[in-house]
């Protein structure tokens, strides 16, 4: 056990990373704040390790920590469209790792309930009415709930579909002005397609700071030098910067799979973030899904009468379809990628197509939506959508 810690707790959270952090967020703004709660992390949280872009309207939970935001996206996409959208109601935030861990870190330390452990999670498993969690640093159990970030699934069933978006990025510096502030790039698909969904992201920090992002929805990863190469590519040929230090970098890999997971795999323990399925299957999006998703369930915790279909919230079946279709086309090369998201924005209102992205759309909406892109690629989608379920 680990020195002076008690090893009973209401609450457990298994993982410290985005998910983690903002559940116990939301139950320290909540009338659960006074419950016992224990967040246990392999890592000491303090590096800009992520960076978490999103499109909001209006303020939202994290306002203050916003790194920079726009009212309007850059969109380069087939056959040379090319064009600055505006994005209307909504506003384009990125919100950086290092500060969104440097505002709510220290805020819930100021809560003498909430305990952090840096230790390494082993298993997580429900004995007798309790959910237990073993780690390197001893047992530790939860009275009502175990929160698990960490146990994700593989996906790797056959009948589902499963993609990855997998990136690199550079936070880079140039010697002359070579970005405009205030016009971000979130889609360039001027590069080599390779018969997959490629694109670049330029988020400028300043006229002469931005992170370049190079980003691939496949079901294969590359080689780490790989992306090196596209990126540097890019920065020579497209953005025609040749002289430039490189002050950060960032890797990632997140599953887009329309794999049904498992929410709650025994008594007493959840599975949340991407573990509980909250990335969107189609675009590898999680951070607004995450805090919609967590902020009702704090709200469900509240209310005992809840209890009963705690967690049970998610994608509708309508929309999960639409997902599914989309992960069809793309992995089975009916469309190519640019050309689907060239229609959707050269074709319908930006800011409904992030309306669309966010799930926020209404059926007849969606439909409308959908008649922007070529029917037969999306037919036969659907097609394979239907054929999967059945065998």
């Amino acid at each position: 056990m680990h020195a002076n810690l008690p090893n009973t707790y209401q609450y457990i959270i298994a993982g410290g990373g985005m998910a983690g952090l903002s559940l116990a967020f939301y139950l320290n703004q909540s009338t659960l704040k006074n419950q016992s709660i224990l967040i246990i992390d392999r890592e000491i949280k303090s590096a800009n390790d992520h960076t978490w872009c999103f499109w909001e309207q209006g303020r939202g939970t994290f306002e203050e920590i916003i790194y920079r935001q726009w009212n309007g996206l850059w969109f380069y996409g087939h056959q040379d469209f090319a064009q600055f959208l505006a994005i209307e109601e909504y506003a384009y935030k990125m919100l950086r790792g290092e500060d969104f861990y440097q505002f709510v870190i220290p805020l819930l330390k100021q809560n003498p309930n909430i305990t952090f452990l840096q230790a390494d999670v082993l298993a997580i498993k429900s004995e007798n009415n309790v959910a237990e969690v073993q780690t390197n640093q001893g047992l530790f159990m939860a009275e009502q709930w175990v929160f698990d970030s960490v146990s994700v699934s593989k996906f790797n069933q056959p009948n589902y579909h499963n993609m990855l978006q997998h990136f690199k990025g550079w936070v880079i510096e140039s010697d002359k002005p070579s970005f405009q502030p205030a016009q971000p790039t979130l889609f360039d698909f001027r590069i080599e397609q390779q018969n997959e969904c490629r694109f670049v992201y330029v988020l400028p920090h300043s006229e002469t700071k931005a992170l370049i992002e190079f980003t691939i929805f496949s079901d294969n990863l590359l080689k780490d030098e790989d992306y090196d190469v596209q990126l540097k590519q890019y920065i020579r040929e497209v953005l025609k910067i040749e002289s430039y230090r490189i002050e950060e970098v960032e890797k990632g890999v997140i599953p887009m799979s329309d794999e049904p997971q498992l929410i709650s795999p025994m008594p007493k323990v959840m599975r949340i973030g991407t573990a509980g399925g909250y990335v969107k299957a189609s675009t590898g999006y999680s951070f607004q899904r995450t805090q919609r998703f967590l902020q009702r369930l704090v709200k469900d915790l509240e209310q005992p009468q809840n209890l009963k279909t705690l967690g049970n919230f998610g994608t509708s079946t309508w929309k999960a379809l639409l997902d599914s279709v989309l992960l069809n086309v793309m992995l089975h090369k009916r469309m190519p990628a640019d050309e689907i998201f060239t229609s959707l924005f050269k074709h319908n209102r930006p800011a409904d197509v992030l309306k669309f992205l966010d799930e926020d759309t209404s059926f007849w909406q969606d439909i409308a939506l959908m008649q922007s892109v070529p029917s037969i690629p999306f037919m036969l989608g659907a097609k394979g959508v239907l054929l999967s379920k059945l065998y």
